[in-house]
């Protein structure tokens, strides 16, 4: 806010405040307070200290529970120390007074023995809470809004000299200060909107303060100018969007909305910037969340595919296990390799490597069983490959899905994610699947609630798995009836193996144990000593759309 703005503000809130008590201080996010004024049950004083929404606001109760609840992340840090202190000086105390400096942009609050200062100072803003002189605490990104600087009211914008000014602005120019932080030197009070409106001379400044005196409250937002839900939030997003000043700006663009007083025109200022910065902030989060899964899925999709590459071709094993049964059935043990004839090809001879440790026709079934191997590792990543040229077409389209978002509403909430596999799911609580049977399989998400579902949910003889010699969550096949057979088996450890970090591989050895054969280990919770299991070797699977969520 600007200081003409600040002014009129000020002077419509002063009798709503002066002689009233403040009470319940709550924080919005790290960067503003909100308050309950007394005898004024349907009003709340909110201020704030963000970046790019700066200023002294009355809301309704309902707007101001509006944006507590779209505050993108709790408060921490200074901002949580400084909110026990509101709590003990503020909650209850009677406002004496409220003031701008004068030559400044500073607010200062004045109660009966705290001080109350806020400083919308472009990057640095910040709200602290005084008390004897000595700063208490702050919220805000800026250093502590503490002491205030001197009154200075030669530099008012209604009181400068636009010849003062406009050599205060070559001083600062020829000091290196670009021409917006110049005009600020000059004149605080304008703050970066208004002083953009001056080129440094005197004749500009002159005509500046000329159109001021005629201030009125102007808020312009992108689209049209109904009611504030039919605003896209995708718009307000811009912070040069949506811009509150005394006066119509040089390049605006979008629709003056009408308001009949400064306050009016603040709160639907704070609700618009508010909601574009909510908004900003679950898209970029939306991106990257999606954007990863893009990433790993490609990087899967590469992984499988050299996978392929480096299997050795089954027909190619078959034909040297059918030669050696030919032509080399009797070969005696210590051979370490043999030419013999091609038996599908008359012409050609073939070298083939031997185990010497076993005879010919031992040799022959040595590369049946390789080439059956071979057969169904193919079969296992050419089906995990099209798994994940699915799930990466998925992750695309929730890419795009994102960047065509125009309301929040279309975009997921902090920690719901969008992907598949370990980071589908943010919710509390086990992932619930179901097998093909009907027996129920959970998943833990984290180290805590893995120790909670293998210790606390697991029955004795539930079967427990987890990915042998690779971080992963503990998971839980229910066998209420002894029922679980090897089909169960299989998917519940695929699913073990998805859920790990070595979810990558072809295949993945999986412990099978009973969990009565599980035991708390040191270190810390989700790490386990296991007395007895059996192995399982699987390819990692993702249940979504494969089994049925419970």
């Amino acid at each position: 806010m600007d200081a003409v703005t600040l002014d009129r503000t000020l002077a419509e809130l002063r009798p709503l405040l002066v002689g009233r008590h403040l009470s319940h201080p709550r924080l919005v996010g790290a960067d503003a307070v909100a308050f309950e004024v007394s005898a004024s049950r349907d009003r709340r004083l909110w201020l704030d200290a963000g970046r790019e929404t700066t200023g002294v606001y009355w809301l309704t109760r309902e707007s101001a529970r509006a944006r507590e609840d779209g505050a993108s992340a709790p408060a921490a840090g200074r901002a949580r120390q400084a909110l026990l202190h509101l709590r003990k000086h503020l909650d209850g105390a009677r406002v004496d007074s409220i003031e701008r400096i004068a030559g400044e942009r500073f607010v200062v609050f004045r109660f009966h023995d705290v001080t109350l200062a806020l400083r919308p100072g472009g990057a640095s803003p910040a709200l602290t809470l005084a008390l004897g002189g000595a700063a208490l605490g702050s919220v805000g990104g800026g250093p502590e809004a503490w002491p205030p600087p001197p009154e200075s009211p030669e530099r008012e914008w209604d009181r400068l000299d636009p010849v003062a000014f406009a050599a205060a602005v070559a001083a600062a120019r020829a000091d290196g200060r670009s021409l917006v932080r110049a005009v600020l030197a000059a004149c605080p009070g304008l703050g970066p909107a208004l002083a953009r409106e001056a080129d440094g001379s005197a004749t500009s400044f002159e005509a500046l303060r000329d159109r001021l005196r005629e201030a009125r409250p102007r808020l312009v937002v992108p689209g049209g100018a109904g009611p504030p839900e039919s605003w896209p939030d995708a718009m307000l997003a811009d912070p040069a969007a949506v811009t509150l000043a005394p006066l119509p700006l040089a390049g605006e663009q979008g629709a003056v909305v009408p308001t009949a007083s400064w306050l009016e025109a603040g709160a639907l200022f704070l609700e618009a910037r508010r909601r574009g910065l909510e908004f900003a902030s679950r898209r970029a989060a939306a991106l990257d969340e999606a954007r990863r899964q893009v990433r790993r899925l490609e990087q899967l999709e590469a992984n499988l595919g050299r996978d392929l590459a480096g299997l050795a071709e089954e027909d190619d094993l078959r034909r040297s296990a059918e030669a050696l049964l030919v032509f080399a059935r009797g070969l005696e043990r210590g051979r370490e390799s043999v030419e013999v004839q091609d038996p599908r090809d008359p012409e050609r001879r073939l070298t083939i490597a031997l185990d010497p440790r076993l005879g010919g026709h031992a040799n022959a079934e040595r590369l049946f069983e390789k080439a059956r191997r071979v057969a169904r590792a193919r079969h296992q990543v050419e089906l995990r490959r099209r798994e994940t040229r699915s799930a990466l077409l998925a992750a695309r389209e929730r890419e795009a899905a994102v960047l065509a978002a125009r309301d929040r509403r279309e975009l997921p909430r902090p920690g719901e994610g969008g992907g598949s596999g370990a980071q589908a799911d943010a919710g509390s609580g086990p992932r619930h699947y179901l097998t093909s049977r009907g027996l129920s399989v959970l998943v833990g998400r984290n180290a805590r609630e893995n120790h909670h579902l293998t210790f606390r949910v697991a029955r004795a003889e539930d079967v427990w798995l987890h990915a042998r010699d690779a971080p992963g969550s503990h998971v839980v096949l229910r066998d209420n009836e002894g029922r679980a057979g090897a089909d169960d088996l299989r998917e519940a450890g695929e699913v073990a193996a998805f859920f790990s970090e070595a979810r990558a591989d072809a295949l993945v050895d999986v412990h099978v144990t009973r969990r009565k054969h599980v035991k708390p280990a040191k270190g810390g919770p989700g790490r386990v000593f296991v007395a007895h299991s059996d192995t399982l070797r699987v390819a990692p699977r993702d249940p979504e759309g494969r089994l049925r969520r419970r």
